[in-house]
């Protein structure tokens, strides 16, 4: 009997190994979740001893895939051995992220947290444990070696202060009752302090104006439905203000599918400055103004301040480092373009 039940744990203790073992061929290779149709996990192994570990958001939001190819492409040059992982808006599996890179024996992780509170015991873990933790978009309620944040509300003041602006100078200066709709994401402290301060900037600069409809999302395909709905509700609507670029991308697919993108008294208004949004822009249409995070270089600073942090070489980097916040309109895209 004992040899029955000894045999029967080999097995299991086996089966776990190479289930283990695929996991992380999985994660090297960059493949697919069982079932899944999102890319989980890209690696890129450089020449030096350190290993980082990233985990951001979401694969399926534009401006964070281009900002973790950014990065990957920096370790690559840095000869940094580099991770990346998309937990997908799930924070249970950001949990098990950080535990798995832990395991690992990572020196550095790169974490992007949607609230403050969002895996804050497992982060302490990996501090205690001496490994450097560096957040993006959120200071976690924990210790952390260094964050890269927006001064979220003011960046939502930004943007609500450049739809305020334009609509005074081409609704309220013709008569036109600006009519505005609100793409936000009540489900993520750092972007409901964006719309804290869109409203904030709306109310102060724009009080002819009324936020009349709002919708929840941070991807093109919720910013399309948020817009369809905008339109359906509210034909007229004339101002849209929107947390994300990605968002606001699907709401200008729903305003052009209705002939409306060159429309001179409607405008569209939000925050990232990814290429498409510039390329907007630079069109003359009506996404009139994003305002530019430079989030690709953010990525590959955050590599370069993980790496200084574990190598203890001499780093300019702050313990909090605040994205830059570049209003790019129809006046300076092209050259932001470049």
């Amino acid at each position: 009997m004992k040899k029955k039940i000894i045999s029967m744990l080999l097995a299991a203790t086996l089966t776990f190994t190479l289930c283990s073992c695929g996991a992380v061929g999985l994660e090297a290779k960059g493949g697919q979740q069982e079932g899944g149709t999102e890319k989980e996990a890209e690696g890129k192994t450089g020449d030096s001893d350190v290993k980082i570990g990233i985990l951001l958001n979401q694969a399926s939001t534009q401006v964070i895939s281009d900002m973790g190819n950014a990065m990957k492409d920096k370790a690559e040059d840095l000869g940094v051995d580099v991770t990346l992982m998309y937990y997908e808006m799930d924070v249970q599996k950001m949990i098990t992220g950080i535990e798995n890179f832990m395991t690992s024996g990572v020196d550095a992780l790169i974490i992007h947290p949607m609230n403050a509170s969002d895996g804050a015991e497992e982060i302490q873990k990996a501090y205690d444990a001496g490994i450097k933790v560096i957040t993006f978009d959120t200071e976690p309620n924990c210790d952390f070696t260094n964050c890269f944040v927006a001064s979220n509300e003011e960046l939502g003041y930004e943007i609500g202060k450049q739809a305020a602006t334009w609509a005074q100078e081409n609704l309220v200066k013709n008569n036109i009752t600006p009519v505005i709709g609100l793409v936000n994401e009540p489900s993520s402290e750092f972007l409901t302090q964006r719309e804290t301060g869109i409203k904030k900037a709306l109310d102060e600069l724009l009080p002819e104006g009324e936020i009349v409809i709002t919708g929840a999302g941070t991807t093109a395909l919720a910013g399309q439905e948020a817009g369809e709905n905008f339109l359906q509700a509210h034909p007229d609507m004339n101002v849209v203000v929107s947390i994300n670029d990605d968002t606001m991308h699907g709401v200008y697919e729903a305003f052009a599918q209705a002939g409306l993108e060159k429309e001179e008294d409607r405008g569209l208004f939000s925050c990232d400055g990814t290429k498409k949004s510039k390329e907007y822009v630079a069109e003359g249409g009506i996404f009139k103004c994003v305002v530019d995070l430079e989030l690709n270089k953010v990525g590959e600073n955050m590599v370069d301040c993980a790496m200084k942090d574990v190598t203890g070489e001499s780093s300019e980097y702050e313990k909090v480092n605040y994205f830059p916040m570049n209003p790019v309109t129809i006046e300076n895209a092209e050259e932001a373009l470049k």
